[in-house]
C-alpha cells in the first residue's frame, strides 16, 4: 500500500519559508498545520518521518554536512540520494505530485539538509511550486525515471537533467527521458558539447511529438529514433 505522507498548505509553507530565511527553523517529525490526502493509502507515521529525515541527514554527514562544502560535493550528493529517497519514499505518481508533500520535507523533516544543500535565497528550493526545482521532488523523480540505470544517472551533469525534466513531455516519460540520456550520452565521452547537444536534440523530440505518438514505440525503434536526432544534432552544431 502506499504511504500517504504530511502535507504542508501553500499558505503556511510561505510563513515558513521566512522562518528558513531567518534561520529559526528546526526539523520536526510533524506539524500542528500538517494534513494528508483523504483517500490513497496509510498515513505515514511520525516515527517514518524521523527515520527519513535521520537517514538522509547521515547520508549528508559523508558529503560535508553540516559544514559548508563546495558545490561538487552537495553535487554528489544528490545522486546518492536519488536511491535512497527513491525507496524510503513510497508514493503513487498522484501523491508525488502534490507540491504540499516536497513542501513538508523540505520545511518540517529537512530544513536542516535543505539550508545545506541549497541556502535560502531560492523559495523554489522549498516551497514546492515546480518539481524539477524543488530540492526533494526532483531527486525522486530522477530515482523513477532512472530505476534500474543509476550509472546513467550519474553521467548527468545537473545542466544535463534540467534540459531532460524541465521539457515535461519528454521528462514525464522515463523510457523517453532514459533513450535520450542514453543516446547522447554514448556519443559524448566526457560530456563536451553535451549541453548543446541535449537541447536541439529535445527540441526535435518535441516538434516530433506535435503530430507523432512516440510514447508507443517498442523500446528498439525508440532508440532508434533518438539515435537517429543526436547524430542530425551533432551534425548540425559542427556544421555551425
Amino acid at each position: 500500500m502506499s504511504v500517504l505522507w504530511p502535507r504542508l498548505t501553500a499558505s503556511v509553507a510561505a510563513a515558513m519559508y521566512v522562518e528558513a530565511r531567518r534561520g529559526t527553523l528546526r526539523p520536526s517529525d510533524s506539524h500542528p498545520a500538517q494534513i494528508f490526502a483523504p483517500v490513497g493509502g496509510r498515513r505515514a507515521t511520525p516515527s517514518e518521518v524521523a527515520d527519513l529525515a535521520s537517514t538522509v541527514r547521515q547520508l549528508a554527514e559523508r558529503f560535508g554536512f553540516p559544514d559548508r562544502s563546495e558545490v561538487t560535493s552537495r553535487i554528489a550528493f544528490d545522486r546518492a540520494a536519488v536511491p535512497l529517497i527513491g525507496t524510503k519514499l513510497d508514493l503513487s505518481w498522484s501523491e508525488a505530485a502534490s507540491r504540499d508533500v516536497w513542501s513538508f520535507l523540505a520545511l518540517v523533516a529537512l530544513p536542516d539538509v535543505t539550508s545545506w544543500r541549497f541556502g535560502t535565497d531560492n523559495v523554489e528550493r522549498w516551497v514546492a511550486s515546480d518539481p524539477n526545482r524543488h530540492t526533494w521532488s526532483r531527486l525522486w523523480w530522477q530515482a523513477v525515471v532512472f530505476e534500474g540505470d543509476l550509472a546513467l544517472l550519474a553521467e548527468l551533469t545537473e545542466s544535463d537533467l534540467n534540459q531532460v525534466f524541465e521539457r515535461r513531455r519528454i521528462g514525464g516519460d522515463p523510457r523517453l527521458a532514459c533513450a535520450i540520456a542514453r543516446a547522447v550520452v554514448s556519443r559524448t565521452i566526457g560530456g563536451e558539447g553535451r549541453r548543446d547537444i541535449i537541447r536541439d536534440v529535445t527540441a526535435r523530440v518535441r516538434r516530433r511529438l506535435a503530430w507523432a505518438d512516440m510514447y508507443s514505440l517498442e523500446a528498439s525503434v525508440l532508440d532508434s529514433v533518438i539515435s537517429g536526432f543526436v547524430d542530425e544534432s551533432i551534425r548540425r552544431i559542427r556544421v555551425s
